[in-house]
């Protein structure tokens, strides 16, 4: 019976598969999509009404096999993104290919070529991303970049002076782009905008896979930043983060002109950095021997970081969300180093669990943050840019200690908050006067502005007895309802925005917390004032490690990069087509970005807004 069945529908599948008007008949490439993509004016790239038959070659019609290399030249900043101060930009394209580039440094000063040769690689690796590392199509038209800097300056501050031009003119059988900056860092921002005026020609249909580059054939760009602090915050104490996902970080950074990873290392929960002289730190505190940073493998990382022009601040938060890693000082004879560590009772004791804050009552915690602080100075890139946390001191944790409690009693302070007020302010003002100590130590004589985040500390009627505003650069984390941002600007401290309501890439996936979308995120905007340095965005730790890093943070942290960089009028809707364009670069350079829209959306520019 069932032997009857099986040769009943073969035979079935026979007299169909005979019939001459069966749609069956039909070839099965006819069932493979073959768009195109048209440059519509004010409109941008609109897939074709119909599958369109064979390659266009996209060499002289403003249709194109592919969507991105539509989006490269349509438009007027194409897929440039953050998008410059002013572009003129041809819509014609010249084939090129990876093995016929080449980078003239013989206008650069001899002292910045080792980091600009480093910085060409970068560029040429990104343009062979875009075929996903197989160029196909070679042709022999010469492409050279000649790449002018006018000074030495090699360090990355806040001072440093980013601005590029940047010039593209080909003829038929070759290119020449010429990069005029200041600094190898505004060099190597025009060397990023190159890369993007690149793109993939490969169309989804083809048999055999074929993938050639293209260069927009000319093109004038004057570029700077607005704010001088473009920064993305990563904690990795809540949840380790491996060192090449860090990496992928600052690759994503360095494609959308952020300059600064600021490294939240350390908290309560794991203190993974390793400490030359203290390595207790890393042997109590670390998650797992598999689980840390080494102090080689950090100066690596700076470096690998100041090749894409990002400046390395990393924070050990204090004296409040400080446990594991400082938990080993009566083992050794020094004390209690930190107190309410890992408290089984901790609701009242820190914000979340678990709990710890160092223990100012104890000197032996001074000579340890001492060594821990060489360690930093002797790390990181000259001038250093530290900052020291600041933020969260719970009183109730260190009026559980009677260590504490005692020692304020000698020096007179009172058990209230303003008595804890002062134990805090007299934290900072050691642990400040030490860091300066360790950084002369190693040839570092002028004194540095560290970072600090907003706290009880710096309400307006506290601050300027606690927090010189010549020292501390105060990172704001207050809603955008506060005034406290303002207030400040006002009172002449330097300040850094990161408002916890729109720039909090964890909001949305625990509590009370509301999610930002990239058009909330890139609708803030921040005051235009010499004390305005700039901002972050915020990517915390408790629900999020490197399994969903890449899609929790990016393309939504290329949102806050354009603010940033260019602070434009126009809004979202505007972006949204560039944005696009950035979410398939980052892709090709190994950074899995959410979606922005349905991909229907996506192929149909300003259809959906």
């Amino acid at each position: 019976m069932d032997g009857r069945c099986i040769v009943a529908i073969v035979v079935i599948v026979h007299l169909v598969s005979c019939n001459d008007n069966s749609i069956d008949n039909v070839t099965t490439n006819a069932y493979e999509p073959s768009w195109t993509y048209n440059c519509v004016p004010d409109a941008g790239c609109q897939r074709s009404e119909r599958p369109q038959p064979g390659s266009r070659g996209n060499v002289s019609s403003l249709t194109y096999d592919s969507i991105d290399l539509c989006r490269t030249v349509c438009g007027r900043f194409g897929g440039l993104w953050p998008r410059p101060v002013t572009a003129a930009l041809s819509m014609q394209t010249v084939k090129i290919h990876p093995n016929y580039l080449r980078f003239d440094l013989s206008n650069a000063p001899v002292e910045t070529r080792e980091i600009l040769v480093k910085m060409t690689h970068v560029t040429t690796q990104n343009l062979i991303d875009e075929c996903d590392g197989n160029v196909t199509e070679i042709v022999e038209t010469p492409v050279v970049v000649y790449i002018t800097v006018k000074t030495t300056d090699l360090e990355l501050t806040w001072e440093t002076d980013e601005q590029y031009r940047l010039d593209v003119q080909s003829k038929e059988k070759n290119a020449v782009i010429h990069i005029i900056a200041e600094t190898v860092f505004g060099a190597r921002h025009g060397l990023e905008t190159f890369s993007q005026l690149v793109s993939a020609d490969k169309s989804d249909y083809e048999e055999q896979y074929k993938c050639s580059l293209r260069l927009v054939s000319g093109a004038k760009i004057w570029d700077k930043p607005v704010y001088k602090h473009r920064g993305f915050m990563l904690d990795t104490s809540r949840n380790f983060v491996p060192m090449d996902d860090i990496k992928r970080m600052v690759d994503a950074m360095a494609t959308v002109k952020m300059n600064v990873f600021h490294w939240h290392v350390t908290d309560s929960h794991s203190f993974p950095l390793e400490s030359k002289r203290i390595p207790q730190f890393t042997r109590y505190g670390a998650y797992s021997a598999y689980e840390i940073y080494s102090t080689d493998e950090v100066r690596e990382f700076i470096n690998y970081a100041r090749v894409r022009g990002i400046r390395v601040v990393i924070e050990i938060d204090s004296p409040a969300h400080a446990g594991n890693g400082w938990q080993w000082g009566k083992e050794y004879g020094f004390g209690d180093l930190a107190v309410c560590v890992n408290a089984k009772t901790w609701r009242n004791l820190c914000i979340q669990p678990p709990c710890g804050q160092l223990n100012p009552a104890n000197p032996a915690m001074y000579r340890i943050l001492r060594d821990l602080y060489r360690d930093l100075a002797e790390t990181l890139p000259k001038p250093a840019l530290f900052h020291v946390g600041g933020d969260e001191v719970f009183f109730n944790c260190w009026n559980s200690s009677e260590e504490i409690t005692s020692y304020m009693q000698n020096k007179g302070y009172e058990i209230n908050v303003e008595g804890f007020i002062k134990l805090w302010g007299e934290f900072h003002e050691t642990a400040l006067k030490i860091w300066d100590e360790e950084l002369a130590a190693v040839g570092q004589t002028d004194k540095q502005p560290v970072m600090i985040w907003s706290s009880e500390l710096t309400q307006t009627h506290r601050i300027q007895k606690y927090l010189d505003k010549d020292r501390y650069v105060i990172e704001v984390w207050e809603p955008i309802s506060s005034s406290l941002l303002t207030q400040l600007i006002r009172m002449g401290y330097k300040t850094i925005s990161v408002p916890k309501d729109i720039w909090y890439l964890d909001h949305g996936f625990w509590g009370n917390t509301k999610y930002s979308n990239w058009r909330r995120m890139y609708a803030h905007t921040l005051p235009r004032d010499p004390n305005m340095l700039g901002g972050e965005v915020a990517m915390w730790s408790e629900y999020v490690d490197a399994q969903a890093l890449d899609t929790r943070v990016w393309p939504r942290a290329a949102a806050v990069a354009e603010r940033l960089w260019a602070d434009p009028a126009s809004g979202a809707a505007a972006a949204e087509v560039r944005l696009q364009r950035v979410r398939a670069r980052l892709a090709a350079r190994g950074v899995r970005s959410d979606a922005l829209a349905p991909a229907w959306c996506a192929q149909h520019d300003l259809r959906c807004v």
